[in-house]
């Protein structure tokens, strides 16, 4: 009895972090581009100005230069199609750790010579 509930414990457990490990790995979804248009177009005018686009921004310089590639026909405001039009930026793939770190450290061992 006491191995059955031992067993039933462990396999609880290891189904419990296999499906932690899964929720983890899940791609999270980008934010539709015209919801994110929406929150920059402060006056809801139907355009987002430079100076709406550089109020969200971390830096106006980065900004600006994103702003004057975006902004296709240079009227000094972004629709929604040229913001749309943007390609998303593409995230960096995270780089996955090996299951096992010594053995990923440990060089591999000379081949063994070939019997004649």
């Amino acid at each position: 009895m006491k191995k059955t509930t031992t067993l039933a414990t462990v396999v609880a457990i290891t189904l419990m972090g296999s499906a932690l490990c899964q929720a983890q790995d899940a791609p999270k979804k980008a934010p539709n581009p015209q919801q994110k248009f929406e929150k920059l177009d402060a006056d809801k005018n139907g355009s987002v100005s430079s100076d709406e686009f550089k109020a969200k921004a971390k830096d106006s310089a980065k900004a600006d230069k994103k702003f004057a590639k975006l902004d296709a026909n240079k009227n000094g405001s972004l629709s929604l199609e040229e913001f749309s039009a943007a390609p998303a930026k593409p995230k960096k793939p995270k780089k996955k750790k090996p299951a096992n770190p010594a053995a990923a450290a440990a060089p591999a061992a000379p081949a063994a010579p070939a019997a004649e």
